[in-house]
């Protein structure tokens, strides 16, 4: 089997080359960037993403560093709420 190339070591290249270790299949990542350092912004880790997560076993080690979305609100491109989607977790 040939191993399967996965482009960019964020948090999806990463996730999928945890998974596919965890099935059996080969893989290799590859990053631009030399070094990983933070860049002062956040992620925001929608629930079925986070399910993937959970399901890697990396739930705790989330909670511990992240900060709960109380609200997500989508504003049209002069400010006005469009939409406010329910919140949900990632078991709901």
């Amino acid at each position: 089997m040939k191993d399967v190339i996965i482009i960019g070591a964020g948090i999806g290249g990463l996730t999928l080359a945890l998974t596919l270790h965890r099935a059996g299949i080969p893989c290799r990542v590859y990053e631009l960037a030399a070094e990983v350092k933070g860049l002062g912004l956040g992620i925001n880790i929608l629930p079925h993403a986070t399910k993937e997560l959970a399901a890697l076993g990396l739930l705790n080690a989330l909670e511990k560093v992240a900060v709960s979305t109380r609200e997500a609100v989508l504003c049209n491109l002069h400010g006005s709420i469009h939409y406010i989607p329910p919140r949900r977790t990632y078991d709901s």
